[in-house]
């Protein structure tokens, strides 16, 4: 990057999951002061009788992450002289309209600089309009837009294969480690845990300790 030079956040839309057809992309005037995202595993209870003692949940899986993303638009001409409808549809248009080609809307890369940010697709977005002229266009806008991440499947193999369930692992145990948490890593589910503590010859699928070596066998 040149000196002085100030990278601004690029909207790169794509027609295919693998993000490998690029269909256009959106550059920002104004950088965003922050971003959010939010990651979320997900479990399931075990319901226990009336009168009995807490219920147990289970780890099931991580979900998708969420991302949240403050977009600015400026037609008062200090910055461009495009008009705020405009350079709202021109964004719209490559995240959130339908393509009819494809029958749904675009998959979304966020980049910042060089810097991948986040790839997915838009679950919503709300305008607001902060500027109007006395005829009432808007002079300023901004558009607080909400996405899901969505992995190419290519990322998933690749991952997938790093944990493969055809293979034998071995894995130690870390601090904060669940022999549940250790299978999703392995296996994509958590469920085998009890197989996996049967073979390690685990009396209790908890008693397991940071240095631990646990072995996961294929699953057949």
């Amino acid at each position: 990057m040149s000196e002085g030079k100030i990278n601004k956040v690029k909207i790169v839309a794509y027609s295919d999951p693998d993000y490998s057809d690029q269909l256009g992309d959106y550059e920002v005037l104004v950088n965003p002061s922050k971003t959010s995202k939010k990651g979320q595993l997900e479990y399931t209870n075990n319901s226990s009788p009336i009168g009995g003692s807490a219920e147990t949940i289970k780890f099931k899986g991580a979900g998708p992450e969420k991302y949240e993303f403050n977009f600015f638009f400026d037609g008062t001409g200090i910055i461009t002289s495009k008009k705020v409808d405009d350079q709202v549809e021109e964004l719209i248009k490559l995240m959130y309209s339908y393509n009819g080609d494809i029958h749904e809307p675009n998959y979304i890369k966020i980049y910042w600089g060089t810097q991948s940010e986040f790839q997915g697709r838009l679950t919503s977005f709300e305008q607001v309009n902060t500027m109007m002229d006395t005829d009432g266009t808007p002079l300023r806008a901004e558009i607080k837009a909400s996405f899901i991440g969505s992995k190419s499947p290519e990322k998933k193999a690749l991952e997938a294969g790093k944990n493969s369930a055809d293979l034998t692992h071995i894995r130690t145990v870390f601090a904060g480690d669940t022999l549940p948490l250790m299978c999703f890593r392995i296996y994509g589910d958590s469920g085998f845990y009890m197989k996996v503590a049967e073979f390690n010859q685990l009396d209790n699928f908890r008693d397991i300790s940071p240095g631990d070596q646990i072995i996961f066998p294929p699953v057949i």
